[in-house]
């Protein structure tokens, strides 16, 4: 089953944390951590999940989001 991030932002976001003007500082991880819930969507990925089995799975968009952070830092 297709698991879903909470697109509810809540008081411990990164940008709520840290605020906007330090996320811009950080590049490219500052970017991802702003905008990452708008590049991958988990219902892009829905057609590669049952929808009647199993438990559900850690979200997509997370997975695409480490994935491409594990590329960019080359882990």
């Amino acid at each position: 089953m297709l698991g879903k991030r909470d697109p509810q932002r809540n008081l411990f976001a990164t940008d709520t944390l840290i605020g906007e003007e330090a996320l811009a500082k950080m590049g490219f991880h500052g970017i991802l951590a702003h905008e990452g819930h708008r590049l991958f969507r988990d219902e892009d990925f829905a057609a590669i999940y049952s929808e009647v089995t199993g438990r559900p799975s850690t979200p997509p968009s997370v997975l695409a989001l480490a994935t491409l952070l594990q590329y960019f830092d080359k882990v």
